[in-house]
């Protein structure tokens, strides 16, 4: 499919994902500039498509969705067009949705079949005001102070509105638009690593470093592996359970290093790369796990794109320990002299102009929906939209799949 989404999580007052709302480019918005622009009069709907596709479960983990839509869909059956459960979805109606009579109708009628309505703010609020009573959301401009204003003109009138306040990208900014009443809250404020002034890292914590730092050594024992999973009994039966989903039943498993021997080296660093990672990270936001997982399947999903299919795996680490310095609560230099890593992915993660910082850093402008920059790299490398889109959709449809089962069977067959 010639279109880049990337899904940005909205989040409630309490930091918990709330929903997701679609990002977009449809071709490279340096040749094919033009295509967002033209998506305004096209009757085309990519983004249903997508989503239909994909399913709510992969793209946003269950969570409701904000859509955009036009002028053009407002008069097409929506109804009919989306397949998913409408009462997880929002029409995001942005800046140039007209304020007519005749919208005004349709987009009664579209809630009337389940959707909820969201508008970008704008300020002819005169025009805006007959469409008040369909409204469930409104974005804000980004500026926090413009947050008491729609409380005034809107909330005040209509208590169902939520004030979605944009570009909140640290705990000061989220704070103040918190006191400035915005219910919901989007930016990159859960990408930052909160620095406490005890730096020292938790005992359960300090037994997964152990762990990773072992089966990061190019031949390590697998005794001593099977000694530090046994520190932890939840670990212990995940990693037993491992075991028993990737090899025939039958097998009498008499120990941990019994059952180590038979997963294996290779199997052993990937399920326990994933599955620390993920247990380390339930102590952060929600999304911070998922955020490192889905980089690091996108991140190995683009390696033959950049030429690097025999990376593959050291990407995928790449991408898995990119918020370490979150998840340690600690700064990303520090976190990365914990947790022992390759030369090549240390380099990455610190901003270095390696191979590896090209694909890194190619992935976080994906997430950003910095199409113009994303575009302009996928001229000078030669890379395919398509291509990249297959790269994106395949690693939210990977994490969907790995979520959906134990922690204990996320190894391969």
């Amino acid at each position: 499919m010639d279109l880049m989404v990337a899904p940005k999580p909205v989040f409630n007052q309490g930091k918990e994902v709330f929903a997701y709302y679609l990002s977009f480019q449809m071709g490279n918005a340096l040749v094919e500039g033009g295509k967002r622009y033209a998506f305004e009069n096209s009757a085309g709907t990519p983004f249903f498509d997508f989503v239909n596709r994909i399913g709510l479960d992969a793209l946003t983990n269950g969570k409701p969705i904000f859509i955009p839509v036009t002028n053009v869909h407002l008069a097409l059956e929506l109804e009919e067009l989306c397949t998913v459960d409408r009462s997880s979805v929002t029409l995001l109606l942005g800046s140039k949705i007209e304020l007519s009579p005749a919208n005004l109708q349709r987009i009664t009628r579209l809630r009337e079949a389940g959707f909820k309505i969201a508008f970008i703010h704008r300020t002819d609020y005169a025009a805006l005001e007959q469409f008040y009573p369909q409204m469930d959301f409104i974005f804000n401009t980004g500026d926090t102070a413009s947050i008491p204003t729609l409380n005034a003109r809107i909330k005040k009138v209509f208590a169902r509105t939520r004030i979605i306040a944009r570009g909140i990208d640290d705990d000061a900014i989220f704070n103040r638009a918190v006191l400035n009443g915005a219910e919901l809250l989007q930016g990159k404020f859960y990408k930052t690593a909160s620095i406490v002034r005890d730096n020292r890292v938790s005992p359960l914590k300090v037994n997964y470093i152990q762990m990773l730092n072992q089966v990061s050594q190019e031949d390590f024992e697998l005794v001593k592996f099977a000694r530090i999973v046994q520190q932890d009994t939840a670990l212990a039966v995940q990693f037993l359970r491992a075991v028993n989903s990737s090899h025939a039943r039958g097998n009498n498993i008499t120990s941990l290093s019994h059952a180590a021997t038979l997963l294996g080296q290779k199997e052993i660093k990937k399920w326990v790369t994933t599955a620390v990672t993920h247990a380390m990270g339930q102590e952060s936001p929600s999304e911070v796990t998922r955020l490192s997982m889905i980089r690091a399947k996108f991140c190995e999903n683009l390696a033959p794109t950049f030429e690097m299919a025999i990376h593959k795996d050291n990407l995928f680490l790449m991408g898995l320990f990119s918020v370490l310095d979150v998840i340690l609560e600690t700064s990303l230099a520090q976190a990365l002299q914990i947790v022992r890593v390759p030369d090549s992915v240390r380099d990455a993660l610190m901003g270095k102009d390696t191979n590896f910082g090209e694909v890194y850093r190619f992935t976080s402008l994906y997430e950003e929906a910095d199409w113009t920059e994303i575009s302009r790299l996928a001229l000078v490398k030669d890379i395919k939209i398509g291509d990249i889109f297959e790269a994106y959709e395949g690693a939210l449809t990977w994490y969907n799949d790995m979520v959906s089962m134990s922690v204990g069977d996320m190894v391969e067959e």
